[in-house]
């Protein structure tokens, strides 16, 4: 019998399984059977570390014991080395048997009885090992002695070194395991790796029979060995070799990957194990080149085999290597035995070996199948042709083939460990489910239960990375995922396993739920208070799960307990899973429905759906239906549950993207059906007595003061209401009230119910901003956020309500921080701040900015105040509670000063405040002035005294008074450093708009000093001195009355310190931000020169006109995007129409009126009336019709109106027919940010199905962007930056055609593009099918103004070939097809048939190819060959499209190339071409008027190109030249002479012609051939003459088409003389600022590299400060972040801004050397 291993690493038992098999046949778990004999360790300090862990021990001490546990670890690891190799006596030695598999010491523990026999010691496997784990060998037979030699093969018997008891097996078989017999490993030597065989002689002793597997001198690394895992990768196709299952049947084959490097994908289906044949099946050894090979499927257990391949799918590869005709081919299979030949395989090496030598990890080896005598070779064969190219056939075959060729990777014992752990629980659950599911979850022993609770516990922290100490596995938060284990967990199938139990178990959850009452009446008083105890303690970190068995068995004794904790570990591994990782994101979705039924069991099954959905826009949109909402309302109705409001809040928002469809949902299950589970709220106002308002005549009071009215808030719910500040200060101070637990809940609740209305609102959701707003007022929401007497998280809460439901909301837009397009009219000849802050108002109108304003003044006031506090306190952010506030009032006044409620001049009294905040040294504590105590006060919710005032604290949180000695810490929490992050934002809000008024106030000098021009005079250079310019840089320059724009009193300085200091920061986003804004400070000059450059000045009519119309168009289509909710179409409920039954007609009724009712508010705020609303536009359906009324047909015609307005404005269509760019008005559009707009619109999600007049708006939309960009490089990089960053969102044909113009003659954005995006727009062809806009895209990236991007073509080449899918070519077995096609009428016309993708492939293969790129040539030629090419263009039906295609790619395959192709000029092809097809097309050119248009391009394009190409070539003279190929060439030349004799040729055909022509000649020449062309010499004259009436004809068209051009394209602006002399001055005052700035452009970068320098000068000597920067910290800080920049975070721009301060610092620092060099020598 075997000693064997159960599932080692998820079972610690030992057993004997008789029947697994003997000597002569190895049981399949062979690995489990390996032990090695080690030398002892010691284990003294580790055991004392042990114990002391376990006991109350002080810190101290347990780190001088962990001290020692370490040291006694590495030493023993040292004595191990030493010994290895040392013999093995009996008696004398004391050895270890580690088992391999599992990496675990074999050990006897002397307190714990055997589970079966009491009377005997346990023995099990443990991690470490113990003093238990010694062993003596002692001999069975007599003719050994002690003191001897352990010789193999003999029989011994393993005594513990302390327990005196032999090792023996037990007779009685484990009950889970039948068959299996309780015992103890079997040995083997650290130097000697054994299995044993064992014979039970009597109950009480067993002897034990040593058999060597491998010796201590063959086991050695980087040699190929038996019992190696390694992944074999072929090399030329890059794909492992892989076993899994597929369609319920195991399969071998080449896997590809999608990662960027083949060589990084792990799957653990691609793990085998080598086992080196020998005679003996239980010996190992190493692997030599002369030796035979199994491999064995590591997960499977199931060996590499070869059978014969029917498959009469053709492949290139298999038929070359198929051999004689009939020869058959074999396929790679697994089977489930290894004593089949058929598994045996030999590894040919592929550099000059000798058969003795061992093969090496790494080496590169062909394999040949032994039984077959076939060589392994790979395939372009797909497993499922709908596959995704993934899965590919390998196959076996005669012939070998040099290039298939694997490389043997070896993997590491973690690596295999870790699949050994997953193979092992995957197959106990599937052996323990298999019984549940037989015998009924009734059924099930608590046996079962405990292990599957222990073994899923393991499978969190192995999820982890952790090692299981007994706390509780619910408390594990993964920060970092272990992507390589998630892939375990799915690969190894165990999540399909966790779904098994969860079924198996539905139906006990049901019925417990179901009988609750009388469950709890009958369940044992122990088992009640257990149950308590457990719910009450789950959230917190008591251990779920004790060590010690007698703990485990009082913990799992209620069976329904139990269930339901397999169900939460079940949940919660299954949210470990997921976390960062799509594939398994995926892969859980698929039962997404399962997981919705057993929400509300109390299993986490809400938790993980909403980890599963967090982020992850494509599931909530896909997953997320009234039916999921609706479910989670009912629970909160039943529970009131907070969690359950968290659920909702992270349903409507994903990755801070609003998920429209979910808001919306959510907006009417909450606030229309179920309003009565939400909290009212409602403000009430009372004045003071004392403060009453009385008239003269001593009457009764008539009013109130309005600073004297106390606002109290009142909440109210369940018929119950109470004042929200009462029930906070119940809370926080009264904790023996009655009522306080029940208000701590209700607040609780209140502050969920909070932050879901926040998100329901977020990115101006109005169907929740209009129901919400008018109860939670601004005044409400503001009293609450003010009031010291709520804790910080609850008016958090308010804070973030106000922003998203008051605050970004119409009529609120961002203002546009620099303003490039300017109306000449209204520049000023001097600009103030007040002026300037007139024009700070976004788009908002005057009077409906000075309307909107008061409403937030208080709110303003209340944030300042706020700031101001936060800069007072020390250690403002040392509280994380009150972080949260901070955190919400920042971003409040973030968007407050982005929405221009601040002026300018406001912004600049503010910035003191922001800076405070950043500051962490508190560098500013110095500048600021501090107020007295009294003036410090706390800002509380009224000027007057609260009624609960007794509750507060009398002292104030913060008083200046205790500010001196606490250090301020650097260690701040992330959301502290978010909040840096925001007033870093507010920043550079505030230095844009400080650049935009410099940029203003020169456009303002320019504007002066053109109005004092004469008219006589050009130029204003002369006027222009260096004092105008520099004074809007440093106003102490100048007079007084110039604005201070320092961001602090100190020029700058104080700004700079702070900088500094968050730069020395470990936070790398926020060093980021700082660092950018360091290199703004000192580029102000460069800055403002930039963008001075881009200001479009509008002095035309024509200008101003449209740049009226379109800010109109735009405000009115921001508008109409932002409320898309109300007017885009919607389906019924279920998505289909709703039939009109009983009340809930008179509902979807009442719905639609409203919703007709808000789109009249929206339609009359956009200035057009109802009569407006016709129903012009695509027709829709009578179902679709369900939301469409007159309204909103009106509203798609008006957006329609205004897309076509703006497009207008982008091109015109020339008298040639083809559009022309109209830059001037391109450059508009772009700096009034009509492209945001419009990608907002594309943004919104509607039914593209259903919704026509959507998708028209959509195509409107995205020919538009087209236009936007045509031929315009600033406006396709804008494009680029906005729309295709996000290409894998891009799908749909419009889409890709946008991209299509994005890129078109655009070198440097075609040089951006990498194989990444190459891969996408493929697999775009074969997710939607051969559309000839994908290849049309291709061919877009690969030749930009007439460059071909090699790169490009070799990426894009690469991908093609690899494609199946979109590769389609016809050869002669498939002619007849593309004959067919060409004969059709309807092929031929349209664009996106597929003779036209065939036709625009063939293209894109030659401009692959053009260029001589040898590389893209080579792949080409195995593509289409020659007779291809001959067969296809000389065919009767072939059309000019195609035979253009064919030729151009002739000419650059196989002509104008980079390798020798010297076939094509010694064959007969091209004759054939000239004599078949291009002298028959020429005459039907000459002769047939209704051909010339179909054969005029392809004649003098293509054909001209051909002749000259192929003529000219060098390997044309070293052909031979027989007679008949001469006559060919008379014929050509003859047609061609007739061709240049046509009228109609324009000047440049009738020179490529003409070319052709003198190149013929000269070859006739040098042939002898000219007296033959001597009957064409006449037609010389005829060319002449008609060479005149074509250049007069050309002539004639070209001035056709210029006027027509001119007219159109610039709009009269050459006439308009005001115009040209104020963009000609404007262009001269541009230079001229330039020449003056230069010098200090220079200065200022010269600044910084002092600064970076020497940073510590700017500090006082007692500064601490100072003491961070000295010795080269801050250049080491720099250096350091830009590698994590580059590496981590791919900020290019900033790391190329960084290096280059950094080399103009050391150029600095190396002349200075050079200085200080030069100067000693001087001294000497």
């Amino acid at each position: 019998m075997f000693e064997y291993q159960i599932d080692s690493l998820v079972d610690d038992r030992c057993v004997v399984q008789p029947d697994a098999g003997d000597l002569q046949k190895p049981p399949k778990k062979f690995r489990d059977c390996l032990f090695r004999i080690c030398p002892s360790h010691r284990y003294s300090a580790q055991t004392q570390y042990w114990n002391a862990l376990k006991s109350s021990s002080s810190v101290r001490d347990l780190k001088k014991l962990q001290l020692a546990a370490d040291t006694e670890k590495r030493q023993n690891e040292e004595e191990s080395r030493k010994q290895t190799g040392t013999i093995i006596k009996y008696g004398d030695t004391v050895v270890q048997l580690l088992h391999i598999k599992s990496n675990k010491y074999l050990t006897v523990n002397k307190r714990l009885p055997a589970f079966l026999e009491k009377n005997a010691m346990r023995v099990s496997l443990d991690n470490s090992g113990t003093e238990g784990s010694w062993f003596q060998i002692e001999p069975y037979y007599k003719l050994r002695a002690k003191g001897e030699r352990v010789v193999v093969g003999d029989k011994v018997v393993l005594m513990p070194y302390s327990g005196g008891q032999p090792l023996h097996v037990s007779e009685l078989e484990l009950p889970d395991h039948p068959g299996s017999k309780e015992c103890c490993s079997v040995i083997n030597l650290h130097t000697i790796n054994c299995h044993a065989y064992t014979s039970v002689n009597s109950h009480l002793q067993t002897s034990w029979k040593i058999v060597l597997f491998m010796s201590c001198r063959e086991a050695t690394n980087e040699v190929l060995k038996s019992g190696d895992i390694v992944r074999l990768f072929h090399a030329e196709q890059e794909k492992f070799l892989t076993c899994d299952n597929y369609r319920k049947k195991s399969v071998v084959f080449l896997r590809a990957t999608g990662r960027a490097s083949a060589t990084a994908a792990t799957s653990s289906n691609a793990l085998w194990e080598i086992e080196v044949v020998q005679q003996d099946p239980c010996r190992g050894g190493i692997g030599q080149w002369s030796s035979l090979f199994r491999f064995k499927h590591l997960a499977t257990g199931q060996y590499l085999a070869a059978e014969v391949d029917n498959d009469q799918t053709f492949d290139a590869t298999r038929q070359k290597l198929r051999g004689p005709p009939g020869t058959p081919v074999f396929a790679l299979v697994p089977i489930p035995h290894g004593y089949d030949i058929s598994s045996i395989f030999e590894l040919d090496p592929t550099t000059i070996t000798r058969n003795e030598e061992a093969v090496p990890w790494g080496s590169y080896v062909r394999l040949q199948h032994i039984c077959t005598s076939t060589w392994v070779h790979s395939t372009n064969i797909k497993l499922d042709p709908d596959d995704d190219n993934v899965r590919f056939k390998i196959g076996c075959a005669l012939t070998k083939e040099d290039r298939e060729a694997f490389q043997i990777v070896h993997v590491s014992p973690d690596e295999v460990r870790d699949l050994d752990f997953a193979n092992d629980a995957a197959q106990h659950f599937d052996m323990t489910v298999s019984k549940w599911e037989r015998i009924g979850a009734m059924n099930v022993h608590a046996n079962d239960r405990k292990q599957v609770i222990m073994l899923l516990t393991d499978i969190v922290y192995f999820l982890a990375c952790q090692e299981n100490n007994g706390t509780d596995p619910f408390d594990i938060h993964i920060l970092k995922a272990n992507r390589e284990r998630q892939k375990l967990i799915r690969e190894q199938n165990i999540l399909k396993q966790l779904f098994r139990i969860l079924r198996v178990l539905k139906p006990r959850l049901e019925q417990e739920r179901s009988n609750i009452n009388s469950a709890n009446a009958l369940a044992t008083r122990s088992d009640y208070h257990y149950y308590q105890h457990q719910n009450s303690t789950m959230p917190n970190n008591d251990s779920f799960m004790s060590s010690q068995q007698q703990d485990a068995d009082v913990r799992y004794s209620t069976a329904f307990y139990q269930i339901k904790a397999i169900c939460r570990l079940c949940y919660r591994t299954l949210k470990h899973c997921q976390q960062e990782y799509r594939k398994n994101q995926e892969t859980i979705a698929k039962e997404f429905s399962f997981m919705q039924s057993q929400i509300g069991f109390d299993i986490l099954a809400e938790d993980t759906i909403t980890a599963l959905l967090h982020n992850n826009k494509k599931l909530l949109e896909k997953h997320i239906t009234e039916k999921e909402i609706d479910t989670f309302v009912k629970l909160l109705r039943e529970k009131r549950d907070c969690k359950f409001l968290e659920y909702l809040s992270d349903l409507c928002v994903s990755s801070n993207q609003a998920i429209a469809r979910t808001q919306e949902m959510i907006c009417k299950s909450v606030l229309e059906k179920n309003s009565d589970i939400l909290i009212r709220t409602k403000l009430e106002t009372k004045g003071c007595v004392e403060d009453m308002i009385l008239d003269d005549n001593m009457g009764p009071p008539i009013g109130f003061s309005n600073q004297n009215i106390l606002r109290e808030v009142i909440l109210t719910w369940d018929g119950k209401s109470e004042s929200i500040e009462f029930m906070a200060g119940v809370v926080r101070d009264q904790l023996a009230h009655p009522r306080r637990e029940e208000f701590r809940n209700i607040l609780e609740y209140y502050r969920y119910q909070l932050n879901l209305f926040s998100h329901m609102c977020f990115d101006r959701q109005y169907l929740a901003i209009d129901n919400l707003s008018l109860e939670l007022s601004i005044e409400l929401i503001l009293t609450c956020t003010k009031s010291e007497n709520l804790p910080a998280d609850l008016r958090a809460a308010f804070c973030r309500l106000m922003v998203h439901m008051h605050v970004n909301r119409d009529p609120q837009e961002e203002v546009t921080r620099i303003k490039y397009a300017r109306l000449w009219n209204q520049v000023k000849s001097a600009i103030s701040l007040h002026e300037y802050d007139q024009t700070i108002s976004g788009s908002l109108e005057p009077t409906e900015k000075n309307e909107n304003r008061p409403k937030f003044e208080a709110t303003m006031k209340f944030v300042e105040d706020y700031l101001k506090t936060v800069v007072e306190q020390p250690n403002s952010f040392s509280d994380r509670e009150q972080n949260k506030l901070t955190h919400e009032v920042v971003n409040l006044a973030r968007r407050l000063i982005f929405f221009g409620f601040y002026s300018f001049e406001d912004l600049l009294k503010l910035t003191q405040t922001l800076l405070g905040i950043l500051d962490t040294s508190k560098v500013l504590s110095s500048n600021i002035r501090h107020s007295s105590p009294e003036q410090v006060t706390t800002i509380v919710a009224t000027s007057k005294t609260s009624k609960y005032d007794h509750m507060l604290p009398t002292t104030s949180p913060y008083n200046v008074s205790d500010v001196v000695t606490e250090q301020q810490t650097d260690i701040l929490d992330n959301l502290a450093y978010e909040t840096k992050m925001n007033v870093i934002a507010i920043l550079e809000f505030i230095l844009d708009i400080r650049l935009d008024f410099r940029i203003s106030r020169l456009i303002s000098i320019f504007k002066q000093k053109y109005d004092r021009l004469e008219p006589s005079v050009n130029s204003i250079s002369t006027d222009l001195q260096a004092s105008d310019i520099e004074c809007i840089f440093d106003s102490y320059l100048t007079s007084m009355i110039e604005p201070n724009l320092d961001l602090d009193d100190t020029k700058g300085k104080t700004f700079l310190k702070v900088l500094l200091n968050l730069i020395m920061h470990d936070y790398q986003p926020l060093v980021s931000r700082a660092l950018s804004l360091l290199f703004r400070h000192f580029n102000q000059r460069k800055e403002t020169l930039q963008h001075l450059n881009q200001v479009q000045l509008l002095v035309s009519e024509t200008d101003i006109k449209n740049y009226k119309q379109i800010k109109l168009d735009l405000d009115q289509l921001r508008l109409f995007v932002e409320k898309s909710e109300l007017w885009v179409y919607k389906k019924g409920k279920d998505g289909i129409l709703t039939v009109s039954i009983g009340n809930e007609t008179n509902i979807d009724q009442d719905d639609r009126k409203d919703d007709e009712f808000e789109i009249k508010k929206l339609a009359t705020s956009s200035g057009f009336n109802e009569a407006e609303f016709d129903i012009s536009g695509p027709s829709i359906s009578e179902e679709s019709a369900y939301r469409y009324t007159s309204i909103f047909q009106g509203i798609h015609k008006f957006i329609d109106t205004i897309l076509r307005r703006m497009m207008k404005l982008c091109v015109v269509e020339g008298a040639d027919e083809n559009l022309y760019a109209r830059e001037n008005e391109q450059r508009l559009l772009r700096n009034m940010d009509v492209h945001v707009v419009v990608l907002d619109l594309l943004r919104i999600p509607y039914d593209k199905a259903e919704d026509t007049r959507m998708n028209h708006i959509m195509k409107l939309a995205h020919n538009l962007l087209q236009y936007f960009c045509f031929n315009n490089p600033t406006n396709q990089a804008k494009l680029y930056e906005l729309y295709f960053n996000d290409y894998q969102q891009i799908s749909e044909e419009e889409e890709v055609e946008t991209c299509c113009y994005i890129f078109m003659n655009n070198v440097q954005l075609c040089k951006t593009i990498t194989e990444k995006h190459v891969q996408h727009f493929v697999h775009l062809i074969e997710l939607h099918g051969r559309k000839v806009i994908y290849i049309k895209f291709l061919q877009t990236i690969v030749k930009a103004e007439n460059q071909y991007i090699k790169n490009c073509q070799d990426i894009v080449m690469s991908e093609l070939v690899s494609s199946d899918e979109v590769l389609m070519f016809y050869e002669k077995g498939n002619l007849s097809d593309l004959v067919e096609r060409m004969q059709s009428e309807h092929e031929r016309s349209d664009p996106n048939s597929l003779l036209n993708y065939h036709v625009q492939l063939v293209h894109l293969l030659a401009m692959c190819t053009e260029g001589k790129n040898a590389s893209t040539e080579i792949k080409c030629h195995s593509l289409i060959g020659l007779d291809d090419i001959v067969l296809i263009v000389t065919h009767p039906d072939c059309t000019p499209e195609v035979k253009t295609a064919y030729i151009t790619f002739l000419t650059h395959c196989y002509i104008d190339t980079e390798v020798e192709m010297k076939e094509i000029y010694n064959s007969q092809h091209i004759y054939t071409l000239i004599e078949n097809s291009f002298c028959p097309d020429i005459e039907k050119l000459i002769t047939k008027i209704v051909e010339r248009r179909n054969l005029e391009k392809y004649i003098l394009d293509t054909v001209t190109d051909l002749i000259n190409q192929f003529f000219n070539s060098p390997f044309f003279e070293q052909a031979s030249a027989p007679q008949h190929r001469n006559t060919i060439l008379i014929s050509l030349y003859s047609h061609l002479a007739r061709l240049l004799c046509v009228q109609w040729l324009t000047t440049s055909e009738r020179e490529r012609v003409d070319r052709c022509i003198h190149i013929l000649s000269l070859i006739a020449d040098r042939r002898g051939l000219s007296h033959f062309l001597r009957s064409n010499s006449s037609s010389t004259d005829i060319p002449t003459r008609s060479r005149r009436t074509s250049r007069s004809a050309t002539s004639d068209r070209m001035h056709s088409i210029e006027p027509a051009y001119s007219t159109l394209q610039r709009h009269d602006h050459l006439e308009d003389v005001e115009h040209k002399r104020v963009i000609d001055n404007f262009v001269d005052f541009l230079s001229q600022v330039s020449v003056r700035l230069n010098p200090l452009i220079q200065a200022e970068v010269s600044v910084l590299v002092d600064v970076i320098r020497a940073p510590h000068a700017l500090f006082p000597e007692t500064h601490e400060s100072r003491f961070k920067f000295l010795g080269g910290t801050f250049v080491h800080k720099l250096i350091n972040h830009t590698t994590m920049m580059l590496i981590k975070y791919n900020e290019k721009q900033l790391s190329f801004h960084v290096l280059n301060l950094l080399t103009d610092y050391a150029r600095t620092m190396q002349h200075k050397q050079i200085l200080h060099w030069e100067s000693n020598r001087e001294v000497e």
